[in-house]
């Protein structure tokens, strides 16, 4: 089980938990197959995150973003109080926020490498065919 944002969330992903909104009642069903639609409608009622089955997400904090850097260095900002409970607790809120930046830059980097591929795919595909087009006259 994971908890992710909603803005990872991919189509085939389980609920792992419902989603409820702040009044309790339940949006969606645990263990709904999200789809394209329903992740949109999530993001539209401004859900941010999401209990999700499995571990979908790389979330541990490899990688050099700034994210993941901070979320390395919590060990030594917290060293003094490993006995504190409560600073544990307060540790474990900043460790996971910032795994989740981290797998949120992550993928948006992915996206926009993605993005840039499909652009440059169609850039070579419309200069092909514009000289095949040239070519036959």
């Amino acid at each position: 089980m994971q908890k992710i944002p909603v803005k990872l969330a991919a189509p085939g992903m389980k609920l792992a938990k419902p989603v409820t909104r702040e009044n309790g009642m339940v949006v969606i069903a645990e263990g709904a197959e999200l789809s394209e639609t329903l992740i949109s409608r999530l993001e539209q009622m401004k859900i941010e995150r999401i209990m999700v089955q499995g571990n979908p997400l790389d979330l541990d904090g490899s990688g050099n973003s700034s994210w993941s850097k901070r979320a390395e260095r919590l060990d030594n900002l917290f060293r003094r109080y490993k006995k504190d409970r409560w600073m544990t607790r307060v540790k474990g809120f900043f460790k996971e926020y910032f795994e989740l930046k981290a797998a949120e830059q992550k993928a948006a980097e992915e996206a926009e490498r993605l993005a840039e591929e499909k652009a440059r795919a169609e850039a070579e595909a419309a200069a092909l065919e514009a000289e095949n087009g040239d070519g036959e006259k």
